[in-house]
Order: C-alpha cells, then structure tokens, then sequence
C-alpha cells in the first residue's frame, strides 16, 4: 500500500505543479505582435549580420530596388548610402521587404579563405596510398 500511496501523493504533487505553470503562463494581450513587427525585427537582424559598409540590395516594400552600402543601424532604422546617386538615406525597417548581400563581397579582408582543414585528409590519404603502393611494389 506504500507503493500505491507514495506514487499517488507524487503523481498529485506533479500535476499540481503543472496546472501552475500552464495556467500561469496565459498569453498577454497587452500588445500582441504584429506581423510588421516580427518583419521588421527580422529585417533588422538579417541587417545586424552585415559589417557597415557592405554593398547590399534592398527590395522595398513598394517594389522599388536599392543598391548601395549598409551605414549605421538604430533601433527602429538604418542609414543606407544609394550607390547610384551616393545619398545617404534613411530606411525604417518596416519599409524593407527583403536584403539581399552580393555573393562577392568587395573591399580589404574579403579574400576568399583557404580551407586547409579539407586539404589535410586529401594530402594523409594520398600518402597513405602511396606508401602502400610502395610496400607492394617491394614485396614483389
């Protein structure tokens, strides 16, 4: 009877402790996002992601493109330098649909990295056959 008891009491007591936490987390409707909101909090960390300086392509929300260099960011919007007209403009973030980054970034330290951790196995391997290749060759 102890068995039956003691994992009723703890059975209790989780589903106590449970039925606290689902009910005291109700959602808020003090002010619930909207779908701008989160868009723009989006925008703003795909933009965080890029140094200052960086050449991007903006597609606005009135469907109109923008190439240029990323300037400082803010809370609620950013410079952009347009690299047709070279006009420093500010953009909310809720103007901007999407950001797009050239594949080929320009400027010092952009320099494609040598990945030498690929090439180490390749070299190993490589030398592994050979070095058997070798054995055999003298064994026969």
């Amino acid at each position: 009877m102890k068995w039956f008891g003691g994992s009723f009491a703890h059975l209790a007591l989780a589903g106590l402790l449970f039925s606290g936490v689902a009910f005291g987390q109700a959602p808020s409707t003090a002010h619930p996002p909207t779908k701008l909101d989160k868009h723009a909090r989006k925008i703003q960390r795909k933009l965080t992601k890029y140094q200052n300086g960086r050449y991007l392509h903006l597609v606005l929300n009135d469907d109109s493109d923008a190439y240029g260099a990323l300037g400082t960011l803010s809370d609620a919007s950013f410079s952009f330098t347009n690299a047709d007209s070279n006009t420093v403009s500010t953009y909310n973030y809720s103007q901007v649909s999407r950001v797009k980054s050239d594949k080929e970034p320009i400027g010092a330290g952009t320099e494609p990295r040598r990945h030498i951790r690929h090439l180490i196995p390749i070299v190993v391997g490589a030398a592994a056959v050979g070095a058997g290749a070798a054995v055999y060759q003298a064994e026969r």
